[in-house]
């Protein structure tokens, strides 16, 4: 079971953001670390204590509880898990306006370009693809280390499936949409219960 948490950046900085500072930074860390105290805490586990992987991914070093966060200009999301250990989450207001074509056809799979190509163009189906790569690579902790031009995503329905790459394994998605933003989370256990709490 994953467990998402979703709130407007907005609750948390008390202001609107164009760029994340450091100490608004610290500030998405701490509130983070009240969801996940506060969770631990129901779970009988001790107060989180935090580290890094070898790529730069944080994790609970003394407590069997996975976890992901990102956010983007006006909100943000938090998974966890006690029973997944590698998860991984990315959002995008679909307001938003990057230049789609062009990232597109720098870091789509010829096939997700194809894809979205039969689409219309869909700016939707473009930001489930965007969230797809970013949050496979960070479940997996890989980061941005990767050309986003390797990973395709196929779907096995519109809301979800799977990603495989060599350097990465299997990893499974499911796109949410929750307010203006897409939001996807992925994981390697192939389960799609995703609590929204």
């Amino acid at each position: 079971m994953i467990y998402l948490h979703h709130t407007p950046l907005s609750r948390i900085l008390s202001k609107n953001i164009t760029q994340v500072s450091k100490s608004d930074r610290d500030t998405i860390r701490e509130y983070r670390h009240k969801i996940l105290t506060a969770f631990c805490q129901s779970h009988n586990l001790p107060t989180p204590i935090y580290d890094k992987h070898a790529f730069g991914k944080p994790f609970i070093a003394n407590a069997p509880l996975a976890f992901n966060q990102s956010h983007c200009v006006s909100d943000y999301v938090l998974v966890y898990s006690l029973t997944i250990l590698d998860v991984g989450v990315d959002i995008e207001n679909i307001h938003r306006k990057p230049n789609f074509m062009a990232l597109a056809k720098r870091y789509f799979h010829d096939k997700e370009y194809q894809l979205w190509q039969k689409s219309h163009y869909n700016t939707h189906l473009w930001f489930k693809l965007w969230t797809i790569k970013e949050a496979v690579l960070k479940a997996h902790g890989l980061g941005i280390r990767l050309n986003l031009n390797e990973l395709n995503a196929i779907f096995i329905r519109d809301d979800g499936g799977y990603v495989c790459h060599d350097k990465l394994g299997k990893f499974y998605f499911k796109n949410l949409m929750i307010n203006d933003c897409v939001i996807t989370v992925a994981f390697q256990k192939p389960s799609f219960d995703i609590i929204n709490v």
